[in-house]
């Protein structure tokens, strides 16, 4: 039993294509880790009328996950095939400023947590899923170019809790399910939503 009432009013629309999401994951991963990570905007705010930044940011995503295969079987690793799902919202603060939410989902036997995203004593990040995504979006925002670019990583905010792990054979999966559908429709709230400029506010994985 979903209960989806602590976000305020929810788009019913977004609910269900959030659900189909997450099950089309777990019909191909029956243990699916499902990540939630929130991208913000530069200042100079340049690309706050651009439409194609979620886009460019799971291609990245997507480019480095195939590399990070072919790299652990160059190390005779054992790897795992991963298809990566996303669910997206763009949404406005107070200030009218863009931002986005995301849900990802991921193959467990490959990705079973992001990792840290912190720098260690030296001032250098683990390559681990975490830092890909990072990476993802401040080469999305083109500011990857840029000297000393890593201090750009302070625009990807990782949530307390942001990841949770579902097992379709565990005992307490219903439990866990609807656990993470009730945190996922935060993604489907209408509040801070701006559908004036005509723009989408809402995207998913289509396979």
């Amino acid at each position: 039993m979903l209960n989806l009432s602590n976000n305020g009013p929810l788009n019913i629309k977004h609910i269900k294509r959030i659900q189909d999401t997450l099950n089309k994951s777990l019909r191909e991963y029956h243990r699916t880790m499902v990540l939630r990570v929130d991208l913000r905007m530069p200042e100079n705010n340049l690309y706050a009328k651009d439409s194609t930044l979620i886009t460019r940011f799971m291609e990245s995503l997507k480019s480095q996950k195939n590399a990070d295969r072919l790299n652990k079987l160059s190390f005779r690793k054992r790897t795992h095939h991963c298809r990566i799902r996303h669910v997206w919202v763009r949404e406005f603060n107070k200030n009218g400023k863009k931002h986005y939410h995301l849900a990802l989902f991921f193959n467990q036997e490959a990705y079973a947590y992001p990792g840290t995203y912190k720098p260690d004593h030296e001032g250098k990040y683990r390559h681990n899923l975490a830092y890909m995504i990072m990476e993802a979006w401040v080469r999305a925002l083109h500011l990857d170019k840029e000297e000393n670019y890593q201090q750009h990583y302070r625009l990807i905010h990782f949530p307390d809790n942001c990841h949770a792990r579902l097992n379709m054979y565990d005992l307490s999966y219903q439990d866990n399910y609807a656990a993470i559908m009730n945190r996922l429709s935060y993604l489907a709230k209408e509040y801070s939503k701006d559908y004036s400029d005509g723009k989408r506010n809402f995207g998913c994985s289509i396979g």
